[in-house]
């Protein structure tokens, strides 16, 4: 049955490629796969929330922290900590194969193949650890989620080695729209951080995907931006100079906090073998510290979102700060599966707002807003080096666009001295970079796909099977 689906799809494919520009069928491909992915995002969101409603009424975990007695806002972090670190254990274990790749060391340097065992292993594992409040981003898992689809897309449809990469890029841009709202960052998470620069042909197939995932969101599941905020007015020449402060400020922030993640995970991990235990550890420190403020609990959407709209004390941030930046060095040490990209926006909401404080002008509701979205830029150009994208991202998350003319100068900033602080980005090892590499390579700055690449490969010979790779410790957003 899966053999005469597939040779369908094939013959259908070769059929809308004959006379035609190789990429015209590779945007219906990337249509597909933006729907699939959407769809793919949204069925995790809804298990999270799901497994939230076995101990709470709210579906946010900041608000389900606070609303719980304070013995279980310290046991469940732990407990869910356990139950995901032995299902990655267990499964690891039936599986007896490695992880293989993620989905960014599939595109850059791999084949565009996902296994499909691990990569579930891995969703589920995170999955019930973020649902249980651990510090870690749950769309890194998202993304992978996605690309692990549109891997199967493409294998379905025997796509060559040079197009199933980019049909995973696009699930890949697809994940990331319908995860945070944001195709056109989602477009440049891609071009900027996966590749290092896409040519406009590539560049369309990925846009189609990530559009559509976003309309898919938007039309079945949610409406309206990521995040709610007071509308930013026009900035003036003064703004730009405070966010320039703000952006040189998260050039040195950036690559210490990348140092503290990739020290306190070898350590830790070389420490506590057993990944169960060391995930509950790790639960544990998290659970403790939600004693102090519930605000520790999650991936900081909530967080975000609060310091955006009401006021807060700068004690209160401050606070927030701390303990959000122990938590979270705590379970990306452990080797929690998730990403650390929304963490880092929370901390760097958390910085503008500190600095907006203590040398800028917090009394107007819209200032706040406007500090917070340039830090959150700005911390999150510094670790990814990727200033065009954390830029757009900042305005697509709350379609405030004039946050972009002061976010935009402090994410240049950012970047260029955390690139030179620290030549590694928050995602060089999911790259497959070794140490000391720090540069694209060469298909990231040549042509991506030959423009008479044949768009389905159906030579006789082509396996389908999942091809084992060596054992990658990756994490992704």
């Amino acid at each position: 049955m899966s053999d005469s689906i597939s040779n369908r799809f094939h013959a259908l494919l070769a059929h809308l490629r004959f006379g035609l520009d190789p990429m015209v069928p590779m945007m219906l491909i990337a249509a597909a796969v933006g729907f699939a992915s959407s769809v793919a995002v949204e069925g995790f969101r809804m298990a999270m929330y799901a497994i939230i409603h076995l101990y709470s009424a709210h579906e946010h975990l900041v608000a389900a922290a606070a609303g719980l007695p304070l013995w279980q806002r310290a046991a469940i972090p732990p407990l869910a900590a356990i139950v995901g670190g032995l299902i990655m254990w267990a499964g690891h274990r039936w599986i007896k194969r490695p992880r293989g790749p993620e989905y960014m060391e599939a595109v850059r340097v791999g084949d565009g193949r996902l296994p499909l065992g691990p990569n579930l292993v891995r969703t589920v594992s995170s999955l019930v650890a973020v649902s249980g409040g651990i510090t870690i981003g749950r769309e890194g898992t998202m993304i992978q989620f996605a690309s692990l689809i549109s891997s199967i897309i493409g294998r379905i449809g025997r796509a060559d080695a040079a197009h199933q990469r980019l049909i995973v890029a696009c699930g890949a841009a697809a994940g990331f729209a319908g995860a945070y709202h944001a195709p056109i960052a989602g477009t440049l998470f891609v071009a900027e951080i996966i590749l290092g620069g896409l040519q406009l042909r590539e560049i369309a197939a990925v846009l189609v995907a990530a559009v559509i995932g976003e309309l898919t969101t938007q039309s079945l599941f949610a409406t309206g931006p990521l995040y709610l905020a007071h509308a930013v007015p026009a900035v003036s020449f003064v703004d730009l100079l405070d966010a320039a402060l703000l952006g040189l400020l998260a050039g040195f922030i950036g690559p210490a906090f990348l140092w503290l993640l990739d020290t306190s995970r070898r350590k830790y991990q070389s420490l506590i073998g057993f990944l169960p235990l060391r995930m509950g550890l790790a639960g544990l420190v998290i659970g403790l510290l939600s004693l102090l403020m519930p605000e520790v609990w999650g991936n900081g959407y909530s967080v975000v979102q609060s310091f955006l709209v009401d006021h807060w004390a700068l004690s209160a941030v401050a606070g927030v700060f701390v303990l959000r930046l122990i938590a979270v060095t705590a379970a990306s040490a452990a080797g929690i599966p998730g990403g650390v990209l929304t963490p880092t926006l929370a901390l760097g909401a958390a910085m503008g707002l500190m600095v907006s404080h203590s040398f800028l002008v917090p009394e107007a509701s819209h200032s706040q807003a406007l500090w917070a979205l340039v830090g959150m830029g700005s911390l999150l150009a510094a670790t990814t080096h990727a200033p065009a994208m954390s830029a757009i991202m900042v305005f697509e998350i709350t379609r405030n666009y004039n946050v972009v003319m002061a976010a935009m100068p402090a994410c240049v900033i950012a970047s260029v001295i955390g690139s030179l602080l620290r030549h590694r980005s928050v995602y060089a090892e999911a790259l497959g970079l070794k140490v000391g590499e720090h540069s694209a390579p060469e298909q990231s700055t040549g042509t991506f796909l030959n423009a008479d690449a044949v768009l389905i490969d159906a030579g006789p010979d082509r396996q389908s099977g999942d091809v084992p790779v060596a054992h990658s410790a990756s994490k992704t957003p």
